[in-house]
């Protein structure tokens, strides 16, 4: 385990709506600090909004989920996601793994304890979800994610995408079949290519930065990204952490609401910093 000099804090919040369509909510969020108590992972309901501050010596994982409506049991398998992928980051830090290796590791019991659920009827035979993680430690910010849901960063004004989104309409997107325009009503646009339980392996896509002082993420479910704009997000990142939570969800409601949303916000008042491993001979007289 890679020793800090001083302490990761972040202010965070957290909202997830039904929606004005559906009758469920198959969205799910939660976080966790590694060297904390139990995850905490919200309800099968509206969840309200919340702002707090949250230090950690070793690191804060916040992960968002989406269950797939179409094969039934979608907010099982979300609140697996979640569950899983929070547990797991906790156990993996004890055990001196670097966080990468953690992720990769808690994504496939996510996989592998979804596809159990299902084939055991706890859940739709074919449930699935999509899951996207950010785990913040004391100097870097690590990512995991399978389908569509989505992180964003804004740092010094400028907003960036930091995911992929696996599905069929971006790979039409990648390889120039398709236009932006045509994406955007494109019949594929919510087909995933890549999801949480809908194989018998997962590929897992990891990503690692630095992490500065007032970065601000955005972890989110598509019911809300499909909604506001990229400016409209940047905007909103300018707020505190509840009120660009709020702002983004009224936005996602007020143009249809026509599936369930979902915002955790996190920004980062100390980013702490991290020693840098031993290389080579001299790891040995460390």
């Amino acid at each position: 385990m890679q020793a800090v000099t001083a302490s990761l804090a972040v202010e965070y919040s957290g909202l997830t709506v039904i929606g004005h369509v559906r009758e469920h909510n198959e969205d799910r969020l939660g976080w966790v600090a590694l060297d904390g108590d139990a995850p905490y992972v919200t309800p099968a309901s509206e969840h309200a909004l919340t702002q707090t501050t949250l230090v950690s010596d070793l690191g804060l994982v916040f992960a968002v989920a989406d269950g797939l409506g179409g094969y039934g049991g979608g907010e099982v398998a979300a609140g697996m996601a979640v569950e899983a992928i929070l547990t797991q980051a906790q156990k993996g830090i004890t055990g001196g793994a670097r966080i990468p290796g953690i992720l990769r590791d808690a994504f496939n019991r996510a996989n592998h304890e979804i596809l159990d659920a299902a084939i055991s009827g706890r859940g739709g035979r074919k449930m699935q979800s999509t899951l996207s993680t950010l785990v913040i430690t004391p100097g870097e910010a690590h990512l995991g994610h399978v389908g569509d849901s989505r992180v964003y960063r804004r740092r010094s004004g400028e907003l960036e995408l930091l995911t992929t989104d696996h599905s069929q309409v971006m790979e039409l997107l990648r390889m120039h079949i398709i236009t932006q325009e045509q994406a955007i009503e494109h019949p594929a646009r919510y087909a995933l290519t890549r999801s949480v339980g809908g194989d018998i392996t997962v590929r897992t896509e990891i990503r690692s930065e630095r992490v500065e002082q007032d970065d601000c993420f955005l972890l989110c479910s598509d019911g809300l990204w499909s909604n506001v704009t990229s400016s409209e997000i940047a905007s909103a990142l300018e707020l505190d952490v509840a009120g660009a939570c709020r702002k983004l969800i009224d936005l996602a409601l007020e143009r249809g609401g026509d599936d369930n949303a979902t915002a955790m916000v996190i920004r980062v008042r100390e980013a702490g910093q991290r020693l840098e491993t031993p290389q080579g001979w001299r790891r040995l007289f460390s």
